[in-house]
């Protein structure tokens, strides 16, 4: 039956029996697609009933449906005639792991950071009322969506007026791990459907419940009534969903298969939600579980990402210091926020992507009072195949810009580990943000430094009486290269892991560019307000006279891609650099 869905008005004359099946086979491709591609599969697979009912009653794209996260997207996606595109799953221009506007004109919304949907469904929905439209716009919230300040916003106004938008409630119990706070004791345990309802309700929703999300007739017959109820105001439909429904290997995972790596499907052999090997973010967690083994005023913060910074056994056997705030970013550093105003030794773990989300509570409450917090943030840099949204290549730039905030790029394994035992040791010392990449770490790099050098300066590993490479932890493994390829032009260029970003060492950095009269920058980050400006910035203060060539992303949105393809995209792996400098000055 799947192959003859091309797109959601082919539903439109099935019988219930025959969703039935055709959730089967979705189940069944899913399972077998993913496996073999990676991608998100436990969330997916939880929504794909709730995803036939919704494309079986509402009529799309006439009515908006917008998927909050866009991980539970998978069957909508193969409703809307995109089956042939799984196969190109996580490789360089093929399917978006999200819902992407490129990819159909049912997708309305790109959608790849969790909580946007309430507040544009309540535009959308306000436009729609405004412009008298009799379609629907219907909002599916799930994964742990609920609990971000934005989606709280949307929820709030969305009450005004008797805005007709449908909120589903895709409730499966998770974020990435499992569900925290008063919406989880809200929607948890016996009597969850009385609590909720009162809640919506006192909002000013009207309230329906399907504590079985995965039974066809009662999702289409609940959302039917829902598409009647919505003409006078707002619905909410609080629907009970599996994450990870029909993967067997999926029922006692930590995370019901969030996201994974290809795996087999029947023994989970290669189920691991990141790339094998000695990472960044291990090395983060290791040495912050004997942070809280040794000191009991440590705590460890993380807004659902804790696998991603390498945290997951310091939640689990110190969870009074150590726990997941959940998809709350802007709580996450607010709390930081006030245990470092009782003394407490603070050490708040994101993925760079998400720091963004908490931007102002960064600049209003921990740098304004100057406080000591330590926020650690792993993927700094090209993050893969999740989305142009995801890539961390924008956090030199807005960081760069707030008072009191140090930066810290640890771009070797003994600067990260030295940098967070120097923060721990210290009681004062104000806000500090630590940037690591997701990559495996680099040996040679770690082996081609000296080990115990000052760490308040920046690290040389190479003298150079012609020029210098100054580079970011993340573009260390390029300045190499790069040094190598000078090098066969009968150039002696120097190489520079500058570790601080901010405050950067000038003194160090000024005495370095009046002797070598070629200065290379090197980044993973875009080029304005990054870390060549910075450098320039000393350059016109100075009044030096060093050639100054920044290497960095043009401004703009890169697509998603592994590392090694996105840095010859956009032109900063070394091969690219060296052609441009042997044109600059004819090398």
């Amino acid at each position: 039956m799947l192959d003859k869905i091309t797109q959601p008005r082919d539903l439109k004359g099935l019988s219930i029996a025959e969703l039935e099946q055709l959730a089967g086979e979705v189940r069944e491709f899913l399972i077998e697609s993913i496996s073999r591609t990676g991608g998100h599969i436990g969330a997916n697979l939880g929504v794909v009933e709730l995803t036939l009912a919704v494309h079986y009653v509402f009529d799309a794209p006439n009515d908006s449906i917008l998927f909050d996260v866009g991980h539970q997207g998978y069957t909508h996606k193969l409703l809307t005639g995109r089956k042939e595109l799984f196969p190109t799953l996580n490789t360089f221009g093929g399917m978006s792991r999200f819902i992407s506007r490129n990819e159909s004109r049912f997708d309305e919304l790109d959608a790849s950071h969790a909580g946007t949907s309430l507040s544009i469904a309540t535009g959308m929905a306000y436009a729609r009322q405004m412009d008298r439209s009799e379609s629907i716009v219907v909002a599916v919230v799930g994964d742990g969506a609920l609990v971000e300040g934005m989606s709280f916003e949307g929820l709030n106004f969305a009450a005004e007026r008797g805005i007709p938008l449908i909120i589903i409630i895709n409730d499966n119990g998770m974020s990435i791990p499992r569900n925290i706070g008063g919406i989880n004791n809200l929607f948890e345990h016996g009597g969850w459907e009385e609590r909720s309802g009162s809640f919506f309700r006192g909002f000013g929703y009207e309230y329906l419940a399907v504590p079985d999300g995965h039974d066809i007739p009662s999702l289409v017959e609940t959302l039917r009534s829902a598409q009647e109820r919505v003409r006078t105001g707002g619905v909410v439909v609080h629907v009970k969903t599996e994450k990870g429904k029909g993967l067997a290997i999926a029922r006692d995972h930590p995370y019901k298969m969030h996201f994974s790596m290809p795996f087999d499907p029947h023994t989970g052999s290669g189920s691991s939600p990141v790339p094998p090997g000695m990472s960044y973010s291990r090395i983060v967690g290791e040495t912050l579980y004997r942070f809280l083994a040794e000191d009991e005023d440590t705590v460890v913060l993380t807004p659902a990402t804790p696998y991603a910074s390498g945290i997951e056994k310091c939640l689990e056997d110190f969870p009074e210091r150590a726990y997941d705030v959940g998809m709350a970013e802007q709580h996450c550093v607010g709390m930081a926020t006030g245990l470092a105003l009782k003394g407490k030794k603070v050490f708040a773990c994101f993925q760079s992507t998400f720091l963004q989300r908490s931007l102002d509570q960064i600049f209003h409450d921990a740098c304004y009072m100057d406080l000591t917090i330590t926020i650690i943030a792993a993927r700094s840099g090209f993050s893969g195949f999740d989305s142009p949204t995801h890539h961390g290549i924008y956090d030199l730039s807005y960081l760069r810009a707030i008072p009191n905030l140090q930066i810290f790029y640890a771009g070797t394994s003994p600067d990260l580990r030295r940098i967070l035992w120097q923060r721990h040791s210290r009681p004062t010392g104000g806000p500090l943000v630590i940037l690591h990449p997701y990559e495996n770490i680099w040996e040679e790099g770690d082996g081609s430094f000296p080990a115990d050098d000052d760490l308040s300066k920046a690290s040389v590993a190479f003298d150079g009486k012609d020029g210098f490479i100054f580079s970011t932890g993340n573009r260390l493994p390029a300045a190499f290269k790069l040094r190598e390829l000078i090098a066969q032009r009968n150039l002696d260029f120097g190489v520079l892991n500058i570790r601080w970003i901010s405050p950067l060492p000038v003194g160090q950095l000024t005495r370095i560019m009046k002797r070598a009269p070629r200065i290379v920058t090197l980044e993973e980050n875009v080029r304005s307000a990054g870390f060549g400006s910075a450098v320039n910035e000393i350059i016109c203060a100075q009044r030096l006279s060093a050639d100054l060539f920044c290497s960095a992303i043009d401004d703009g949105f890169v697509p998603a891609g592994d590392k090694d393809f996105l840095s010859r995209l956009t032109g900063i792996d070394a091969e690219s650099v060296f052609n441009q400098l042997a044109q600059r000055w004819d090398l």
